[in-house]
C-alpha cells in the first residue's frame, strides 16, 4: 500500500497490499508543501530529514475502510509487528514510518 501525496490530497492506493508502505508524490512539492497537505489530511507528518513519513496508524484503517478484503485486519496487525521489529512503529504504536519518494 502506499500513499499517494498531490496539491489534490492523500490518497491510499493498493490498501490490500500489506508487504509495503511508502509514501510518493509526483508534483514538484516543497517539503513545507508535503508537511501541509499531509497535515490538512490528518495523513502524518515528515520526518526531521523528510525522507520518511510517520503516518497515523488509524488514518491507514480509515482509509482502507471498505476497500478491503476479509482477513485485512489480520494481515495489517502482521505489518504493523514486522514494522516494530525493525524500528519502523512509534514507541506509542500509534504511527508507523513510511519511506518518502518522488515519483518521476
Amino acid at each position: 500500500m502506499y500513499l499517494a501525496i498531490s496539491t489534490d490530497g492523500v490518497d491510499l492506493r493498493m490498501p490490500e497490499r500489506v508487504t509495503d508502505l511508502y509514501a510518493s508524490y509526483r508534483q514538484r512539492l516543497t517539503s513545507d508543501k508535503l508537511a501541509e497537505i499531509l497535515a490538512e489530511h490528518d495523513a502524518g507528518e515528515l520526518s526531521e530529514k523528510a525522507d520518511h513519513v510517520v503516518v497515523p496508524v488509524a488514518t491507514l484503517r480509515r482509509m482502507a475502510a471498505g476497500r478491503v478484503p476479509e482477513g485485512w485486519e489480520a494481515d495489517f496487525e502482521g505489518m504493523l509487528a514486522d514494522a516494530r521489529t525493525k524500528g519502523r512503529l512509534t514507541e506509542d504504536g500509534a504511527g508507523i514510518s513510511a519511506p518518502l519518494e518522488r515519483e518521476m
